[in-house]
């Protein structure tokens, strides 16, 4: 799946892995997104291989991806799943992200 796929809705991209949902969420002004993973009990989760956040100054804070960044973790998640085109949530399906 290519980023120019990717259906965004208010900035925000949430993709159905069955059991995971990779959200993207776009950063105001700016060509990058903040990505978060969910699982299906609604709690973000960390996968092997799979950084989306990174130590800066003693705390922990989202890595900024650029659209190949989002196309690689998409091959990732397709290698992980087996799921070659996943659904895109509707916005009413969206997960939020509460941290």
């Amino acid at each position: 799946m290519k980023f120019n796929e990717l259906k965004f809705i208010n900035g925000i991209c949430q993709l159905d892995y069955n059991y995971y949902v990779l959200s993207f969420t776009q950063q105001p002004n700016q060509d990058l997104f903040e990505c978060t993973v969910f699982n299906r009990a609604k709690l973000p989760v960390d996968l092997p291989g799979v950084k989306t956040e990174k130590i800066k100054n003693n705390k922990w804070v989202k890595i900024s991806l650029s659209k190949k960044d989002i196309e690689r973790l998409i091959l990732k998640f397709r290698a992980i799943t087996g799921i070659k085109t996943p659904k895109h949530l509707e916005y009413n399906e969206f997960y939020k992200n509460i941290f």
